[in-house]
């Protein structure tokens, strides 16, 4: 992993680049026991350690009302709140 940055390397365990990002700005990430930047560039046999945090507790939302508005063989047509994604 020599010559790769930080970040793109982080981003293997930490599921996106986003994400390994954000934990390297949060000081979460040490390189040989010292805080580095996303940018920084491995240079190959350096301890990376990170400090996972506790994830954020989900809040508590009641589930959503749906109600069927039309429904044959074919067809579904189902009323939803505003704000629930469909896929």
């Amino acid at each position: 992993d020599a010559g790769e940055r930080l970040d793109v390397f982080l981003a293997r365990v930490a599921g996106s680049r986003t994400a390994a990002q954000a934990l390297i700005e949060a000081g979460h990430v040490l390189v040989d026991g010292m805080g580095r930047q996303k940018r920084h560039r491995l240079e190959g046999g350096e301890r990376v350690t990170i400090d996972w945090p506790e994830p954020e507790p989900e809040p508590d939302v009641p589930p959503a009302e749906f109600r069927i508005a039309y429904q044959d063989d074919d067809v579904l047509v189902v009323d939803k709140p505003a704000g629930v994604v469909v896929h």
